[in-house]
């Protein structure tokens, strides 16, 4: 046997064990930004983002701060990902990706990056969208707070 067929039969046998660290992706790598855009407040923003498999947890997002993950595109491409913010007393919940071509299904502008990013502000929810006509991304008001 030569030594590289030994080395690939060893990273084959190692990795159900969880014992390596890179995940192969076969479908688009995506990534979620959310950015904290409230005005100064003693209140951080709070959230909390999963999917169907993944419970990314709670988190306290404070002024400027980004959150972000990475994940791979379902092979049938029926990822979701949502998420709860609150602030103060306002709530909000909906999905934040579904879609690798638009980030939301439904949006008339495509998303060329392979991220999406929101950002979350006094008055709602931004979404970044890609102009077709002039070639520049602007962000694009969403929902509201409830």
């Amino acid at each position: 046997m030569s030594i590289s067929f030994i080395n690939v039969f060893l990273v084959l046998l190692i990795t159900p064990l969880g014992l390596s660290t890179a995940k192969i992706c076969i479908t688009t790598v995506m990534e979620v930004h959310i950015f904290n855009k409230l005005p100064f407040n003693l209140l951080p923003l709070q959230i909390h983002c999963e999917s169907g498999d993944d419970d990314l947890g709670q988190h306290s997002l404070a002024i400027d701060e980004d959150y972000h993950w990475r994940f791979c595109e379902a092979f049938m491409g029926s990822t979701l990902y949502f998420c709860q913010f609150q602030w103060g007393i306002r709530y909000k919940k909906f999905n934040v990706f579904n879609d690798v071509e638009y980030c939301l299904d439904g949006l008339k502008s495509p998303n060329r990056l392979h991220y999406c990013k929101w950002e979350v502000r006094n008055d709602g929810f931004y979404l970044e969208q890609y102009n077709v006509l002039n070639d520049t991304y602007h962000m694009t008001f969403l929902y509201e707070w409830h």
